[in-house]
């Protein structure tokens, strides 16, 4: 009897679903395009504009270079605690469009297509191949509650499946709520996320390599803050993996 009622509950709703759907037909959230019926929020021609970097890149911001030897002219300048980054692609319109889909409209199926390309790339980076755990740039447990989730363990999740490495978002914990970094200096956001993340069970890291994941670098302050902690906390290296970057702007 149970079984008879789940039943025609899931097919109540996927009756609704299809009513819903003609009366209200989905539309890609990018260019408003009827979408197909397999196609989900952003239709494929849009995903198909994501512009993937391939190729030697600088291995302190993933912009792309003729050589990977060293460090671009812009990197050449700072210090960083982490050894090697990898960008899926550059932060343009398209990618700006999903990203904010993602963070702030609770469209989280977007987190997890973006995880599998970004897998893609790094499971054909050398650089990347030897970690132990991969870790979400955690967010502070208010803006989390606020939000509901973190959008880059959903980006983690496919990364820690394709590389067969575990996904520990227990780890890495950020003490300290920081302001949003989008209207600050390089200058300021360094100050801002200094000493706002901490290591919570260190003997799960020590001795170990990780692979930091975050959506968007940008100065590269928030990773820098990440991966110095992490450092800290014992373990012996640090990649960081980010879907996107506005390589203009380091």
């Amino acid at each position: 009897m149970k079984r008879s009622i789940g039943y025609l509950k899931a097919v109540t709703r996927s009756i609704g679903s299809s009513i819903l759907d003609f009366v209200y037909p989905p539309y890609c959230s990018l260019c408003n395009r009827r979408l197909d019926d397999m196609e989900r929020v952003v239709c494929e021609r849009c995903w198909g504009k994501i512009r993937i970097i391939n190729g030697p890149t600088c291995p302190g911001c993933g912009r792309p270079m003729k050589e990977d030897t060293q460090d671009c002219q812009e990197c050449s300048k700072k210090r960083r605690s982490f050894r090697y980054v990898r960008v899926l692609t550059p932060f343009d319109h398209t990618v700006q469009k999903i990203i904010h889909l993602l963070k702030y409209n609770r469209k989280r199926s977007l987190g997890t297509r973006l995880g599998r390309m970004l897998a893609v790339s790094l499971l054909h980076d050398s650089r990347t191949n030897d970690v132990d755990l991969v870790v979400p740039v955690p967010l502070h447990k208010s803006r989390l509650r606020e939000r509901g989730y973190n959008q880059s363990y959903f980006l983690a999740q496919p990364i820690g499946k394709d590389l067969s490495k575990p996904v520990r978002d227990d780890l890495l914990v950020r003490v300290k709520r920081t302001r949003s970094q989008t209207d600050l200096s390089p200058t300021e956001r360094v100050k801002n996320v200094s000493e706002a993340f901490k290591v919570k069970r260190p003997d799960e890291v020590r001795g170990r390599k990780v692979m930091l994941v975050d959506d968007v670098i940008t100065t590269g302050a928030t990773v820098e803050a990440c991966s110095r902690a992490l450092l800290e906390g014992g373990a012996i290296d640090v990649v960081v993996a980010a879907v996107a970057s506005p390589f203009e702007t380091l």
